[in-house]
């Protein structure tokens, strides 16, 4: 939902970005500066800068003199993808540990309230599920300190996520995830570093093509 204030940028990145990741825009697609103009309800400025902050991320690339594509991407580069957040997730997790503050606490136990809401209602929303996973490790990443870390891990999630859509490989519900959620959480709630990393690979698992907490549960529908 848009908030007051919301700046026009801001909000096309978001859209656009959801419709990369989720492959509503396809691998090698031309952005149509108009088109999307029309759609997201923003000027050529704004558009533009939520462009740049998607090459930013590897989602859009920009080819002089040609326009704006969508980002293609190889089995190889998603395991590299995934073989990097690896060691990001675990950082962050061992950080969080170390200097997470009541704020950063209050906030993981209020994500576990609206996660366990959502499964008391059975929802199987692919979308709403990976929601609930990105912030799952926004939390963390926040908690963590480090600025730079935490945007570097939002963008290679939103990579990640991207290679689910675009593969289809199945997910699980927020419900087959909550122990490890609960987990992690606790293990940060009692600064325990080492108890943390250990939940964080359970819930990561070690396969790289399943490595933000995925089985064989549900396909993402693009």
């Amino acid at each position: 939902m848009k908030h007051a204030g919301t700046r026009q940028s801001d909000t096309a990145y978001e859209r656009l970005r959801e419709m990369v990741i989720r492959g509503a825009l396809k691998p090698g697609a031309l952005i149509e500066e108009g088109a999307e103009m029309e759609r997201l309800g923003v000027g050529r400025t704004p558009l533009r800068e939520a462009l740049q902050r998607l090459a930013q991320e590897d989602l859009i690339e920009v080819v002089p003199r040609r326009g704006y594509f969508v980002t293609t991407i190889s089995a190889a580069e998603m395991f590299q993808i995934f073989e990097a957040r690896l060691s990001m997730e675990i950082q962050a997790v061992r950080l969080a540990a170390e200097r997470a503050t009541p704020e950063d606490l209050a906030a993981q136990c209020a994500l576990l309230d609206e996660a366990r809401t959502g499964m008391a209602a059975d929802n199987r929303d692919p979308a709403w599920n990976l929601d609930i996973d990105e912030r799952f490790h926004g939390l963390i990443a926040a908690a963590s300190g480090n600025r730079y870390l935490a945007a570097t891990l939002t963008r290679f999630y939103g990579l990640s996520v991207r290679t689910l859509y675009l593969s289809k490989i199945p997910i699980t519900l927020a419900k087959d995830e909550i122990a490890n959620f609960v987990a992690v959480f606790d293990a940060i709630a009692a600064g325990d570093p080492d108890q943390a990393e250990r939940a964080m690979r359970r819930h990561l698992e070690f396969d790289p093509m399943t490595m933000i907490g995925l089985a064989p549960k549900q396909s993402v529908e693009a």
